[in-house]
């Protein structure tokens, strides 16, 4: 018997212009991805690793995705955030960064495209990444923990996202 596991799909993005995410917002729904909820878009300013392709004054902010979400498709949800990323793109250069990942009862973990030595290969040059662990009250950052994630600015958010995931699996198992 093949067991599935289910998490919450988050998808981080960051951006100058806010219209690349009222664009970005739109392709989504073209996935049938129907946005939840929206956290607080702060300045992504701790580092300047995405200057030369899409500015300064950039800003993060990380969407949660309606429903529950097999983790089988972790990475085609970082291949379509890529395409979509693409789509809006000029002159190669893109204008919003996404990161899908997923937040269920234990951590929050996104997908990225680059190599590194905490992050777990996926397939077809998607890696997962762990980046927080829930704890009693929060979430504890680990030493490779982005440092705009590390200040604990979308913990508030990433609780709300957890307490959805918690009655969508309730509600799942009691429909089962």
């Amino acid at each position: 018997m093949k067991i599935q596991y289910f998490a919450k799909l988050i998808i981080g993005a960051l951006y100058a212009d806010p219209q690349w995410l009222e664009q970005a917002k739109l392709q989504m729904r073209g996935q049938d991805w129907i946005i939840q909820q929206q956290s607080d878009e702060f300045p992504f300013n701790k580092t300047d690793y995405y200057a030369d392709e899409m500015g300064s004054e950039l800003k993060r902010c990380f969407l949660s995705i309606e429903g529950l979400q097999s983790l089988e498709s972790a990475v085609e949800w970082k291949l379509k955030t890529q395409e979509i990323e693409k789509r809006l793109s000029l002159d190669g250069k893109r204008r919003i960064n996404l990161d899908p990942g997923y937040l269920d009862f234990h951590r929050v973990v996104l997908l990225s495209g680059k190599e590194g030595p905490q992050k777990i290969y996926l397939r077809d040059g998607i890696w997962a990444d762990l980046v927080l662990l829930k704890e009693r009250g929060g979430y504890r950052e680990l030493a490779w923990t982005f440092p705009d994630l590390k200040d604990g600015r979308y913990d508030d958010f990433f609780m709300q996202v957890r307490a959805e995931y918690k009655a969508e699996i309730k509600s799942q198992q009691r429909a089962s």
